[in-house]
């Protein structure tokens, strides 16, 4: 299979191949195998779960946030923009088509000017 003019790696890994192969790709698609790599994920995904609660636990007792407590502020964070992105729309919404309709009174300072809001003052209707 190999040439005779092949690197000494490839001669030992084709050594190699030919002997243990066949009976590694057949465990490979074996039940066993699979029995084992499920028993390994799920071990590693426990390892994990109790490796972040520590974590977690430590860095709460040394009073820093957490990536759980970082992960809820940038979620509460998101919703906030999104709410200012509706209210932006709705108010050019408004104004947009508050620019269709002839003005029917002037704008006044409310509280005497104190304020910067502003409050419609509408003309006598007779």
């Amino acid at each position: 299979m190999t040439k005779p003019d092949a690197p000494l790696w490839k001669k030992l890994f084709d050594a190699a191949d030919s002997t243990v192969g066949t009976s590694l790709n057949e465990f490979a698609r074996s039940e066993n195998f699979a029995i084992l790599a499920g028993l390994a994920t799920r071990a590693y995904t426990e390892l994990m779960t109790r490796s972040e609660r520590s974590s977690r636990q430590w860095l709460h007792f040394l009073n820093l946030p957490a990536g759980s407590d970082v992960n809820r502020l940038l979620e509460q964070i998101g919703l906030l923009e999104r709410e200012v992105r509706d209210l932006r729309k709705q108010i050019d919404d408004d104004r947009s088509s508050d620019k269709g309709r002839p003005d029917t009174g002037k704008r006044v300072a409310a509280n005497g000017g104190a304020r910067q809001s502003h409050v419609r003052v509408d003309k006598d209707p007779a």
